[in-house]
């Protein structure tokens, strides 16, 4: 039979699909999969270490966790239970010891690693890709108010918990934190987020770094909405050494 045949013969969003499959191919694109929630990226295996919310642990992140892997990803915990900040530890005692589970990851997938960091977590993210950038692919933040800039009188308190110990942080290093990591980043956030303000949570957007915007999501939903499970699935769905932002690399096959 003739692919005209075919064609003829398969529903419209069927046969609008073959027809896209060679240029999938021909642009090494993502393959995607409609839900009735929206769309999501399939993967190949490709390793996310995912962070929690202040505040919560594992049980926070256990619904995207589960969607990754049931598109393909390798998704982990980040493995230490409750985020409650570094406290007395201090951050950059307390990143070293969340570096052991990026190597731990890297070890076992032989893969550079996406780390996706949810408000607090996502400065953890950002800092973990400066330390360990050979290792790690990229950086998603969901809501991480990492540009101090926005914050000059120390007013957020999701950025108060790492002043827990027993000195506030220093002005040097909380200027280092809004310092873009040498690895693409994507930040996602909402204008009506009501734990942090989005201008904290953004960036000078260049080659490997944008800000995504999710109207009308609150800061406990960043991590399940899902347009926001769109683009963190095409993020990961990407092929190595091949970044584009988002509205540019998904606009062919939208």
């Amino acid at each position: 039979m003739s692919q005209a045949g075919l064609l003829m013969g398969l529903a419209p969003g069927q046969a609008l699909e073959t027809l896209r499959q060679p240029l999938r191919q021909l642009f090494n694109a993502p393959r995607v999969r409609r839900t009735a929630q929206g769309r999501l990226y399939e993967g190949d295996g490709q390793p996310a270490i995912v962070f929690p919310r202040q505040g919560t642990g594992p049980e926070s992140t256990a619904a995207l966790r589960r969607t990754l892997e049931e598109v393909g990803f390798r998704a982990h915990d980040w493995g230490h239970g409750r985020d409650v900040g570094p406290r007395g530890m201090g951050l950059q005692r307390w990143l070293r010891k969340l570096e052991e589970c990026v190597i731990d990851v890297f070890e076992v997938t032989q893969a550079p690693v996406t780390l996706i960091g949810w408000g607090l977590s996502g400065i953890y993210a950002r800092e973990l890709a400066k330390r360990a950038n050979p290792l790690v692919r990229q950086v998603i933040t969901l809501g991480s108010p990492f540009n101090t800039a926005a914050d000059p009188q120390r007013r957020c308190q999701v950025v108060g918990l790492l002043d827990a110990g027993p000195e506030r942080m220093p002005l040097s290093l909380r200027n280092a934190l809004r310092q873009r990591p040498p690895v693409p980043c994507t930040a996602l956030f909402s204008k009506d987020d009501g734990v942090v303000r989005w201008e904290q949570c953004v960036e000078r957007e260049d080659a490997e770094s944008e800000n995504i915007e999710l109207p009308g999501v609150r800061h406990e939903e960043l991590a399940s909405h899902p347009q926001a499970l769109e683009v963190i699935t095409h993020r990961l769905a990407q092929p190595e050494d091949s970044w584009k932002p988002f509205e540019q690399a998904h606009r062919l096959f939208s």
